[in-house]
């Protein structure tokens, strides 16, 4: 699968692209919310992965703004942010998931895989 993270934080993206590429994923990373927005819009991906919490616009601003576009494909939410309300927010901006931080390598390549596409 061919995905797109987008994350302020550096060191969670280095993480979540040695996890992904070695479960044979092509990963493509953004760490500014606004230019991951240009590229999602710009290129194709099997998913998308957005942190919440970012400068200038967060990650529901995003989301809105892919599904206003017409994005179809599946969105991600992965965020420190857990609270009920939070995933409410989530779901409401339009994601298809909502992961939560930390989360564990083998928890993150299971909620990858429950996204591919059917063969």
């Amino acid at each position: 699968m061919r995905l797109l993270l987008v994350d302020d934080n550096r060191l969670n993206l280095e993480l979540f692209v040695d996890v992904l590429e070695a479960a044979g994923h092509e990963v493509a990373t953004e760490t500014d919310a606004l230019a991951g927005q240009r590229r999602a819009l710009a290129e194709q991906f099997d998913l998308i992965v957005l942190d919440i919490q970012m400068p200038k616009i967060d990650g529901y601003e995003v989301c809105r703004a892919l599904r206003a576009a017409g994005m179809r494909g599946p969105i991600f939410a992965l965020s420190s942010n857990a609270l009920p309300d939070d995933i409410a927010e989530g779901r409401k901006a339009g994601f298809d998931a909502y992961l939560t931080k930390p989360i564990t390598p083998a928890a993150l390549r299971e909620a990858v895989a429950r996204a591919r596409p059917a063969a």
